[in-house]
């Protein structure tokens, strides 16, 4: 293999790779890149067996041919090289010259045969959807996925399709992300549990738009942005009934700015307990006062001017539960709807006539 490409292109394209390889080298290929010369075009491929990134760039292909190298490694000299154009070229005993100017590099790869093979999109998608859409539902549902492996049908969000909208939703047991978009599909309705990391990977695929082609192939699910294939083993499990969470309600609401009581919490969540971050929110008629308590730290307490002329509340709440959030609505002005100290909170945005956005969050006991 030979190729002159440019350097940025290849930094790029590298960039995207470095979330899907293997870091535990395991199996030593999984920690490598597959580099693919032909037809003008460099192609990247990545796994760790459960996910798998194809991409690629522009290039001028002196000799076709392939190699895999070490990913991390290829992309911190990617990144080192002068901004100049990048010449690579292997031989058949698997080493590889990277050349730039003056800088000079070799590196041992491992023969393409070693590499598995990778699932690939087939005929028609099942559904398209442009990228601005599920990169807003994925912003606003992913900070809830779990990251505990023992609870693995929780460990991804859940992708509802209808054939006029489209949702995300996301659940670590302690509290649940609903949005949904309208949008016309015209799909079959289906559900698909979405892992965690594809969830991420994909966020970063469709950072600057474009459309997304979705697709189930046997038991993975395959995204395709541009020239760019994600895929990802689909979780094979029951995903908890969301529908009549997302349907709760409090009888005891306020509007609230979203600054305002961000400030609130992250001054006073200073001396709440680090394990637990739990504060108390208690509602009282012209005011939502914030308070945390702890043994070893002290207490603090803010309180914040809102209207309300009902009865006294109090709640106690994980204070990044609500952080998250309110990092994420997208919107000045929020709703808070409370019940009882052993109900759930519901929040959700003031003003957001794009999506239905419901964060329901359990409450904590003092």
């Amino acid at each position: 293999m030979e190729i002159l490409v440019k350097k940025s292109d290849l930094v790029r394209e590298l960039q995207l790779a470095q979330g899907i390889v293997e870091r535990k080298n395991s199996i030593p290929i999984l920690s490598n890149v597959l580099a693919e010369a032909r037809d003008g075009e460099l192609r990247l491929s990545a796994t760790d067996l459960d996910i798998s990134l194809r991409c690629g760039c522009e290039a001028q292909v002196v000799k076709a041919g392939s190699i895999t190298l070490s990913a991390k490694k290829l992309y911190e000299i990617a990144r080192a090289l002068p901004e100049s154009d990048v010449h690579i070229a292997s031989g058949a005993d698997s080493w590889t010259t990277i050349k730039s100017e003056r800088v000079n590099y070799r590196m041992a790869g491992l023969p393409r045969e070693d590499f598995p093979t990778l699932p690939e999109a087939t005929g028609r998608p099942s559904v398209t959807v442009p990228g601005e859409i599920l990169r807003d539902l994925i912003a606003r549902t992913s900070f809830a996925i779990t990251a505990e492996d023992a609870r693995y049908f929780l460990a991804g969000a859940l992708f509802v399709i209808e054939k006029d909208s489209v949702a995300l939703v996301a659940t670590d047991g302690h509290r649940l992300s609903y949005v949904r978009r309208t949008y016309e599909t015209g799909a079959e309705p289906q559900r698909v549990l979405v892992p965690r990391k594809a969830v991420i990977e994909l966020a970063r695929l469709v950072e600057q738009g474009g459309e997304v082609a979705f697709q189930r192939v046997e038991n993975h699910l395959i995204f395709v942005v541009g020239d760019r294939v994600l895929a990802s083993k689909m979780i094979e499990g029951q995903f908890p009934a969301f529908e009549k969470v997302i349907l709760v309600s409090g009888d005891k609401a306020i509007e609230i700015t979203r600054d305002s009581l961000a400030t609130a919490i992250r001054r006073v969540s200073l001396l709440s307990s680090e394990r637990s971050r739990a504060i108390k929110v208690t509602l009282t008629p012209g005011s939502l006062e914030v308070t945390a308590n702890s043994p070893e730290l002290g207490e603090a307490r803010e309180s914040v001017s809102v209207e309300y002329a009902g009865p006294e509340v109090s709640i106690g709440f994980n204070a990044q539960y609500i952080l998250d959030f309110l990092g994420a609505v997208g919107t000045e002005i929020i709703r808070l709807e409370l019940r009882d100290a052993d109900s759930q909170g519901i929040l959700t945005p003031v003003g957001d006539d794009a999506n239905e956005y419901r964060y329901v969050v359990m409450p904590m006991r003092f």
